[in-house]
């Protein structure tokens, strides 16, 4: 018989009488409309501050989301949805989606916070580097990502026809994502160096698409430990996880002790519920272990939703606005202790690429020790600086 399972589940409004909050995107009071760029099909034009807020009332820029967690019981035993197209793309009935002007980097004050042109110096990352993005999968063929799939990882053991990573949630090859969360974490990650949208932090690494939450972000423990799982036996070295919720789990704790025993850096979002980690713990991010990471913003601060820890939390990187890869070749603007963690899983494939013989330990380490002194009232070791990371790691 099957354990009972913890289930998550994405929703678009912050209650503070939910369960438990998921690490995710947290409301912004206010939106800012830049001059964009909008793709509708083949075509590409210019529009106005005033065209894109129409295109928001037209409820397609949708309030960045917090996602929250529920127990209950599994819904997802339904036949799983037809696999996507060989090349799905825009139409032009899609509403259109929204893309930074080039150089991307004027709409990313994170690079610039996060000293990250130092880094790139030195080395813009390792295709022998992969990092697993454990969500609600890739956008695979999206235009910044595609080529930097892991789809030459090595076969994980009882798997067949994996090319783009799995889908435990409906228990098939090739982790698609019918949800949009996942796509934009992998973007902060390894979005390609092309001249077309945003770039990642390691833009020549790859992501390992794994896929346990579902179109409404809904997934559960036993689906978790089995991405976990996989995650691990096809070489991944960091595993990014931007989610969470519930109480303690012994099931899911021996897989991240797994991971973390075989030298794999397991990274996880503090989450979203502007409380104190060391008093009320947020799995997994305090799980033994995990590499807890909290969201500041462009003012180098806490960012309001942030979760934080003195003990439990140890490094803050940007989480609020952050514009990354969304599915169907757009962009998108989200906020959260989910943006944040891939920027530090990110900074670790960069430094793994500049010194491939790094320990778990000493990646950590070196993370610690390079950070800078701000937000350390909040944190074990203030917020991130990327550049001073890979110098550190690489002698130079």
């Amino acid at each position: 018989m099957r354990s009972k399972s913890i289930r998550f589940h994405f929703s678009r409004a912050f209650s503070l009488f939910s369960l438990v909050t998921l690490a995710a995107c947290a409301n912004s009071g206010e939106k800012t409309f830049l001059p964009v760029v909008a793709k509708v099909g083949a075509e590409v034009k210019a529009i106005s501050s005033e065209d894109a807020k129409t295109v928001c009332q037209a409820n397609y820029c949708e309030d960045n989301q917090v996602y929250v967690a529920h127990f209950g019981r599994r819904h997802h035993d339904d036949p799983p949805p037809a696999p996507p197209p060989a090349n799905p793309g825009v139409s032009p009935t899609t509403p259109p989606y929204v893309a930074p002007p080039q150089p991307s980097e004027q709409l990313d004050y994170s690079r610039s916070i996060l000293n990250v042109s130092s880094a790139w110096a030195i080395t813009e990352g390792s295709p022998d580097v992969i990092v697993a993005v454990i969500d609600s999968g890739v956008d695979y063929f999206h235009p910044d990502l595609k080529g930097n799939i892991a789809t030459n990882a090595p076969a994980a053991p009882g798997f067949s026809g994996d090319t783009y990573g799995y889908d435990f949630y409906h228990n098939r090859p090739n982790a698609w994502d019918d949800n949009g969360h996942g796509t934009h974490c992998s973007g902060i990650i390894a979005a390609a160096k092309n001249g077309i949208g945003v770039r990642g932090i390691a833009p020549n690494v790859k992501v390992l698409p794994v896929k346990f939450l579902g179109p409404d972000g809904s997934g559960d423990t036993a689906d978790a430990v089995r991405a976990i799982d996989y995650a691990v036996a096809r070489g991944a070295k960091i595993l990014s996880n931007s989610w969470g919720g519930g109480g303690y789990s012994q099931l899911l704790d021996d897989a991240i002790q797994r991971a973390i025993n075989k030298g794999v850096i397991f990274v996880a979002a503090a989450g979203n519920n502007s409380s104190d980690n060391d008093v009320m713990p947020n799995y997994p991010a305090n799980y033994p272990g995990v590499l807890s990471v909290g969201s500041s913003d462009a003012m180098d601060l806490r960012s309001s939703f942030s979760n934080y820890g003195n003990a439990s939390v140890e490094v803050f990187a940007p989480g609020t606005s952050i514009v990354s890869t969304y599915p169907g070749g757009g962009y998108k603007s989200l906020s959260g202790t989910s943006m944040a963690t891939p920027q530090v899983s990110g900074a670790l494939a960069l430094a793994l690429s500049a010194n491939p013989g790094l320990t778990r330990d000493q990646a950590t380490q070196a993370l610690c020790d390079s950070a800078v002194g701000r937000l350390t009232d909040v944190s074990k070791c203030g917020r991130m600086d990327v550049g001073a990371l890979v110098r550190r790691v690489s002698g130079r």
